[in-house]
């Protein structure tokens, strides 16, 4: 087997997109280098930055997304992340430049190099992501969710999941049930089971984030009161959750809406992110015709955050 690096030059709103792409291709986490990111630019004590400012130069207008995928071959992986590359200004989002480019590495020259691009970071009013390498000097009231970013974490924009993070941290009870659909790395389930939910029930439909998501969880000492589990909501889940949450685009919230629907309890809340700001109506109006009184939508950079209630 070779391992192979690739590089994406994107646009800022098409992050998260393109980063779930090269994971669904087998990359098992994400490396991205984003000079307009907010936490880079605005330092503040308490403020933890993403980067060394070294390595934040790029020689265009945009993103570099970049991935490492253990392969025989790499041609059909290629062809397929290109064409679901194309495929985005379909969802509204402008992948940029959309350039790819790959090569083969030694895994000697990356293994421990790309950790000098991860420090702890700030999500929520009191959670911290920290590296599990990384010391950090925590505050009376912080929760360290710890976790191996090479494994699991892409480190752009993160307004998306702080925003889920400070919605479970308001909506949550410690009696509750939560249920992470597309929980990806497992920091949302963390959150909630660090913040005390009784049980947390995590359901991606790629095998590399269910087996990422299980580690990390098990990492944070949360493995007894957590599943995490593979395939779509309604095929995987009978239980119903007192709160649900969905950080994804969108498209395929307005798809699961009458799904998620089927898992809630009575006056259980949804609360779902990944939203740019042009579709908010798109998905408050699929949950508003689906029965959901919508109690708030947050809104952070060019993304915006939902919560409603059945």
């Amino acid at each position: 087997m070779s391992w192979f690096e690739i590089k994406i030059k994107t646009s800022e709103i098409a992050i998260e997109a393109v980063s779930n792409i090269l994971c669904d291709a087998g990359a098992g986490g994400v490396m991205i280098l984003n000079p307009n990111d907010p936490d880079f630019h605005n330092q503040s004590e308490g403020k933890w930055d993403y980067y060394d400012p070294q390595n934040i130069k790029l020689d265009f207008e945009g993103v570099l997304v970049t991935g490492y995928i253990e392969k025989e071959t790499i041609e059909a992986s290629i062809g397929m992340i290109k064409e679901r590359i194309s495929q985005l200004k379909a969802f509204g989002l402008d992948p940029g430049l959309g350039e790819l480019s790959y090569e083969i590495v030694d895994p000697k020259d990356w293994e421990n190099e790309w950790k000098k691009y991860f420090k702890p970071i700030r999500l929520g009013n009191h959670m911290v992501v920290k590296p599990t390498w990384e010391t950090f000097e925590a505050h009376e009231d912080d929760i360290i969710i710890e976790i191996d970013p090479g494994n699991a974490f892409g480190s752009g924009t993160h307004e998306t999941t702080s925003m889920c993070i400070e919605m479970i941290e308001k909506y949550m009870k410690s009696t509750d049930t939560v249920i992470d659909v597309g929980c990806g790395s497992g920091i949302l389930s963390i959150a909630a089971g660090l913040l005390g939910a009784q049980r947390v029930l995590a359901v991606d439909i790629d095998e590399n984030a269910v087996r990422t998501a299980k580690e990390n969880l098990a990492h944070n000492g949360l493995s007894e009161i957590s599943d995490v589990r593979q395939g779509d909501l309604v095929s995987v889940i009978s239980e119903k959750g007192d709160l649900v949450v969905a950080n994804i685009i969108a498209e395929i919230i307005v798809m699961l809406v009458d799904d998620i629907d089927k898992v809630l309890k009575e006056k259980a809340y949804f609360i779902a992110s990944g939203i740019i700001l042009s579709r908010i109506k798109m998905v408050t109006d699929k949950l508003e015709a689906s029965g959901f009184k919508i109690l708030e939508v947050i809104e952070k950079g060019e993304w915006a955050v939902v919560v409603s209630q059945k």
